[in-house]
């Protein structure tokens, strides 16, 4: 009896022992017919966990081919995509086990390996990057009248009917042995996660109209939280696997538990956003209703979402640092530490005077119309930038201002940046002329100055509106060339501003 007892330990360390070990992944990837893609992103399964912030990179090979070898305990989520997001794959992978994707035009996949049926029916499935994007294709919530007629049972039957079809899919390919139990495990918790965060979605989306409207949240839209949360709770480290939890924690934390507070206040909410204290805030918030792994994973991601959304609190810097202190062997630390970095930098250099040629007109504030603010650049062609300090797009094509500067230069091109900001982003749109160095004219547009913008960028349009960033090009004549002219990427690239 003693060796029996003896001989079901040893195999019981030893399965702990397989458990645990890390087992390598491989991934072969070859990218058609399209020769311009040397690197891929690809998200890195830290712990287990999917975020498309923490990721890294892989070169071509000299055969043309993407080799991507990973070691890790469990099945995982891993996404792949280039840099102009025109291939993009998201695989279910297991330990032990190669991969091998072929990418085409118009994001065409083909996928062979463990499970290929089951990746295959996966990649067909909606992989938004925020929920609202495909609850917006359930109901069209931005209109109102629909918002208001439409009730939480209707939702909750549309995505359990849209869930249902998607796991009977899989439980066939399961039934009929095409896919691992493994596979099928992790597939229905990562359902379970997507259709939980849709269904919060819509409520807190409910809760807030109600908020905004003055009215106390209704006692139904309170409940369907708790139900959904009591379901599928936020702290089942087992749902952190799914690339969908972050948004759905961050509904749970910042949404419903703030919620059912009885002083709960979203003016004082309005109020530390203001005071660059909003993100302190809810991390401690976190801290009362996540632990363990889930906690760790919230903070990590949460202030990596802040940083990548090129805000530049200085409370992100002393967050990261208790988030070392809390997690000082913390695999996510590596991807944040170089966000937080920037934003060192970033503080250092807003301290400086502006550079002499950094031009802010006299009086800009009263200009009304574009050409108003081309008159002071009169006799000049000018390139006009018209950004906001919110809009990341239009931060991230600060990036080729040194050789735009060239090829503006050698064609005598004045640059002047026509910034969409409100009274409130003064100084930040100031400190991000330094931080970026916009060299130039600069003015802020005010507010009929604004829609005249809006009116010119959607002419004809019921609502006007513009999206930005947006280049125009103006001759020395202070006539229009081009209203749509190339971005700065573009002119870098070799493209002809004319």
């Amino acid at each position: 009896m003693k060796f029996v007892k003896n001989q079901l330990l040893i195999a019981l360390v030893l399965l702990l022992i397989t458990g645990c070990t890390k087992r390598e992944v491989l991934i072969t990837v070859e990218i058609h017919e399209q020769s311009d893609v040397d690197t891929l992103i690809y998200s890195v399964p830290v712990s287990g966990t999917t975020h498309y912030g923490f990721v890294d990179t892989i070169k071509q090979n000299e055969a043309g081919k993407f080799e991507l070898s990973l070691k890790i305990t469990q099945p995982s989520f891993i996404a792949i995509w280039d840099a102009g997001y025109k291939n993009h794959v998201k695989l279910l992978v297991e330990p032990g086990n190669s991969y091998h994707v072929a990418m085409k035009p118009e994001r065409n996949v083909q996928i062979t390996g463990a499970n290929e049926k089951g990746l295959m029916l996966y990649t067909a499935l909606p992989d938004p990057g925020f929920i609202e994007e495909e609850l917006l294709k359930i109901i069209n919530y931005w209109d109102n009248n629909i918002l208001d007629t439409t009730s939480l049972t209707f939702v909750h039957q549309k995505i359990n009917e849209l869930k249902q079809s998607d796991i009977s899919k899989f439980k066939d390919l399961l039934n009929n042995r095409e896919i691992s139990k493994l596979f099928f495990d992790l597939l229905q918790k990562d359902r379970d996660c997507y259709y939980a965060s849709m269904e919060a979605k819509f409520s807190i989306i409910k809760a807030n109209r109600s908020l905004n409207t003055e009215t106390k949240i209704e006692n139904e839209v309170l409940e369907n939280l708790k139900k959904i949360y009591d379901q599928y709770p936020p702290t089942d480290e087992s749902l952190l696997f799914s690339s969908f939890w972050q948004e759905y924690a961050e509904g749970y934390v910042q949404g419903y538990q703030q919620f059912i507070q009885k002083d709960y206040d979203p003016q004082k909410l309005h109020e530390l956003s203001k005071e660059g204290t909003i993100n302190t805030y809810y991390i401690n918030e976190s801290k009362k209703y996540l632990s363990g792994k889930a906690l760790e994973f919230f903070q990590a991601s949460h202030i990596y979402f802040i940083c990548f959304q090129n805000r530049y609190d200085k409370e992100l810097i002393s967050l990261f640092e208790q988030f070392e202190k809390d997690y000082p062997k913390s695999e996510y630390s590596k991807y944040i530490k170089p966000r937080i970095d920037e934003i060192i930098n970033y503080h250092r250099i807003i301290e400086q005077p502006f550079d002499k040629d950094m031009v802010f007109i006299d009086n800009y504030e009263t200009f009304n119309t574009l050409k108003d603010a081309i008159k002071p650049l009169a006799g000049k062609k000018i390139y006009i930038d018209v950004w906001a300090t919110w809009c990341v797009p239009c931060k991230r094509e600060f990036a080729n201002n040194e050789a735009l500067k060239k090829i503006l230069g050698e064609k005598d091109i004045q640059q002047l940046y026509i910034s969409i900001d409100r009274d409130d982003d003064d100084q930040q749109w100031k400190d991000l002329i330094k931080y970026y160095h916009l060299t130039g004219t600069h003015i802020r547009a005010n507010k009929e100055f604004n829609i005249n913008l809006m009116k010119m960028f959607s002419k004809n349009a019921k609502d006007p509106s513009i999206a930005i960033p947006w280049y125009i090009l103006i001759d020395e004549h202070g006539n229009i060339m081009n209203e749509r002219a190339k971005n700065p990427s573009q002119l870098v690239a070799g493209e002809k501003l004319w």
